[in-house]
């Protein structure tokens, strides 16, 4: 019987299949953190006009819609709510709830991209057989 090895001892964890990697952590802690920040921002645009004023040609803009995706999509799902209850909403002064909530989108969005992108990048390195998997 083997004596398991320092790395075993130190209480670190093997590295095997299905099991996240130091960078896979980092990455996907950043792509949250960068997808959160995002939301904030396209809040802050939207409703408090800084760091600059928002005009309908920059939200129509290719710019506007990458800028404010997050705080669309939440305002997407307001207009959902508002057909499923048959009544519009006043949010003329209820509305700080949206920019914690266009955090989380654009939080979950950054996520999605990240997962998105390591797998296609995964993917890739099989098929030119260097990567995990083969």
């Amino acid at each position: 019987m083997t004596e398991p090895g320092p790395a075993i001892e130190r209480g670190a964890r093997p590295p095997g299949p299905g099991l996240p990697d130091e960078r896979s952590t980092i990455g996907v802690s950043l792509a949250v953190a960068v997808g959160g920040f995002w939301g904030l921002v396209g809040y802050t645009i939207l409703w408090e006009g800084e760091p600059f004023a928002v005009t309908r040609r920059f939200v129509d803009s290719v710019a506007g819609l990458l800028v404010l995706l997050p705080v669309r999509v939440v305002i997407w799902g307001i207009r959902v709510a508002e057909e499923l209850a048959g009544r519009p909403f006043d949010l003329s002064r209820s509305h700080l709830w949206i920019a914690p909530a266009a955090s989380v989108v654009g939080a979950g969005i950054g996520l999605g991209l990240f997962v998105s992108a390591r797998g296609a990048a995964r993917w890739a390195a099989r098929r030119v057989g260097r990567g995990p998997g083969r």
